[in-house]
């Protein structure tokens, strides 16, 4: 656990680490002995440990998708180079010393090749500052490779030692000038060489990172409904390689004809795409073939690929086949014990996309996640937080042995996980403010979390960087943790949160056009305000800042059973957790609209922030009223009245 450590933290964090009384001793004393010898980590950035040319990981996903879309290329063996030519070291030396600037392109490239199995058994990159004098010839002399030494090159190169880093000496020199090469000559290639070239560029490891790909993708969108199946389907691939754009519509135009020739494995590779770049697939008729084949293909589709089908689908939020989506889940339940606790977890967070979910896959999932959490390599920091989510959306309790909530609270509190707490900053926030939802509260961690430094550190500086769960987090604890005692979110920035992660209430004149949404709630104040007597016998206002939506606040004499007025809320400002005056004599009630996206599909179900909601304002000293969107808002006015003066109790 140290090395891991020793590997993810960095000096100007060794520091922050030193003052958490929650960090144990011997961890502490570790850091202290050994602060100057720590790599440089921002928390700010995503982690990537590796270099695109020294992973530390093995990336399966990009390795089994390019076996489905390469074939094995013969561009290695275009220089014929005997592969004993070079035999010791002085015959090495003397080759990489000539004066190779007066040299020709093809002798060039030649020297590539004969020292390329010698560098092999040696261990020598190009870094190697022996290689300074060839890669000065070929800077030299690179506008006059041709295209079948250009191609060779790449390939000859992807097959030496790895260098740390795409930026490192003579490596960047040498990928910088034959990228430019090809991004001048791709205007000449036909389609199929383009592909060729690009393949290249994946085995050298710098598909991110060079601009032929993006010149690749962005020149080939303009005739995608040209390419063949394997041509698009190659697209897909390098879109999931490239990942700095989105997929274009004319690529996705292209393959709503083509999607039902490919087979699953093919379609996993199209899922990829789109979801390594963020893209959701806009065309029903490719969410449901995706769907569909999965269905068919069920008993035997890969890992690899499953997972990927079923993130994308996922992301795309796929309401209008959700019986498709529904009966997939459904086939996959018998291949639970088959798949990879990873693919697991993204079957069960398939309900997150459709807002529904299915009990016993939910069920069978927890168990066999729960057995398997103590086991670092298996079930990741946040495949921890991931489940949690799917489980308190819908306030799920799958009954696991052992039980899956104090399972997971367990495991993030361990020191073997404190590395990937660092590495994945942000799941930490998320697990716990999902676990809050449980009302299970980690006095520990949110002393960590809620540090002002470490909020810095992870989000960003100021009131706008912070993120909902830690807002909601701080204000949880004013309302179930009144013995924590440790860091809190500072006045001025909790205040200026809540501007940030609250939605104004809706009115008639506003400039912004109604929505379904805003409508629903319109309808209930103008219902509250009928029934009650009047706007003054109402107040509007976020009484828990947590929840964007504001409530309506009614009081009841509970000797008279009348509404009277209610008080005490010009103590308050937005931010505040707004507990009603103490009278013995009054009900408080506090009314939430439950809007369609806040409810169990075609159920009357609200999701587990609302169960949360409900708990915290009878702690409070709220009577909970909620107003369900499918209940509400197709009853006549005289209905909604009737509906609104039932539930307050008033008739």
């Amino acid at each position: 656990m140290l090395r891991q450590i020793h590997r993810y933290c960095k000096p100007q964090h060794v520091d922050f680490f030193l003052k958490h009384k929650n960090v144990s001793r011997p961890i502490i004393h570790y850091l202290s002995l050994n602060k100057n010898t720590f790599f440089c980590y921002n928390l700010k950035s995503s982690f990537h440990i590796s270099s695109s040319n020294n992973n530390v990981f093995i990336d399966h996903e990009n390795i089994y998708a390019h076996k489905i879309v390469c074939k094995d290329s013969v561009c290695s063996n275009l220089i014929n180079v005997p592969e004993s030519d070079i035999s010791s070291t002085k015959h090495f030396q003397e080759v990489l010393d000539q004066n190779w600037r007066d040299s020709t392109i093809s002798d060039i490239v030649n020297a590539f090749y004969r020292v390329k199995n010698f560098c092999i058994r040696n261990d020598i990159p190009i870094s190697d500052t022996r290689f300074d004098n060839l890669v000065d010839g070929l800077m030299d002399n690179c506008e006059h490779i041709n295209d079948d030494q250009l191609i060779g090159l790449l390939y000859c190169l992807s097959e030496y030692p790895s260098v740390e880093s795409y930026k490192s000496h003579n490596f960047h020199d040498v990928w910088s000038c034959l990228d430019d090469i090809c991004c001048w000559k791709i205007i000449e290639w036909d389609t199929d060489k383009s592909f060729t070239v690009a393949d290249a560029w994946y085995k050298l490891r710098l598909g991110k990172h060079c601009d032929y790909i993006y010149t690749l993708i962005n020149r080939t969108a303009k005739r995608a409904d040209a390419l063949t199946k394997e041509q698009l389907l190659s697209i897909y691939f390098y879109l999931n390689v490239y990942r700095k754009r989105a997929v274009d519509f004319e690529y996705e135009f292209a393959l709503e004809k083509l999607v039902n020739d490919m087979d699953i494995d093919e379609m996993g590779v199209i899922a990829m795409g789109y979801f390594k770049t963020k893209t959701k697939i806009k065309l029903i008729n490719i969410q449901e073939a995706l769907a569909k084949r999965v269905i068919e293909h069920s008993s035997t589709a890969h890992d690899i690929t499953l997972t990927a089908i079923l993130k994308v689908l996922r992301y795309s939020k796929p309401f209008k086949i959700i019986g498709t989506i529904e009966k997939m889940v459904d086939n996959l339940y018998p291949e639970i014990d088959r798949l990879s606790d990873l693919c697991c977890t993204h079957l069960a967070l398939m309900s997150t996309g459709i807002q529904t979910y299915n009990k016993r896959v939910l069920q069978k999932v927890s168990q066999k996640f729960v057995k398997n959490i103590t086991n670092p390599g298996i079930i990741r920091f946040k495949d921890i937080e991931r489940v949690l989510n799917v489980l308190t959306m819908f306030n799920y309790d799958p009954k696991t042995n052992p039980d899956i909530f104090n399972a997971c609270y367990e495991e993030i509190h361990k020191t073997e996980r404190l590395a990937e707490t660092v590495r994945y900053a942000r799941c930490l926030a998320c697990a716990l403010n999902y676990l809050s939802l449980r009302n299970i509260y980690s006095n520990e961690l949110m002393n960590r979390i809620l540090d002002e430094e470490y909020i810095t550190s992870v989000y960003g500086k100021g009131a706008k960087m912070i993120p909902r769960e830690i807002f909601s987090l701080d204000c949880s604890i004013d309302v179930e943790c009144p013995d924590y005692k440790g860091n809190r979110l500072p006045p001025h920035l909790r205040y200026k949160a809540a501007k940030w992660l609250t939605e104004f209430t809706p009115s008639y004149n506003q400039w912004k056009k109604l929505t379904a949404a805003d409508k629903l709630i319109l309808d209930t104040i103008d219902t509250v305000c009928s029934v009650v007597g009047g706007e003054k016998f109402m107040h509007v206002n976020f009484i828990l800042p947590h929840f964007s939506r504001a409530d309506i606040v009614v009081c009841k004499n509970t000797i008279t059973g009348k509404v009277v007025e209610p008080v005490g809320f010009q103590n308050y400002v937005l931010g505040d957790v707004m507990v009603p005056h103490k009278d013995k004599s009054l009900e408080w009630f506090a009314i939430t609209v439950i809007g369609w996206n806040n409810t169990v599909k075609d159920t009357n179900i609200p999701l587990g922030t609302f169960i949360m909601k409900q708990r915290q304002l009878r702690k409070i000293g709220y009577t909970p009223v909620f107003v369900i969107w499918s209940e509400f808002q197709n009853l006549s006015t005289d209905m909604m009245k009737k509906y609104i003066s039932t539930k307050l109790g008033l008739g």
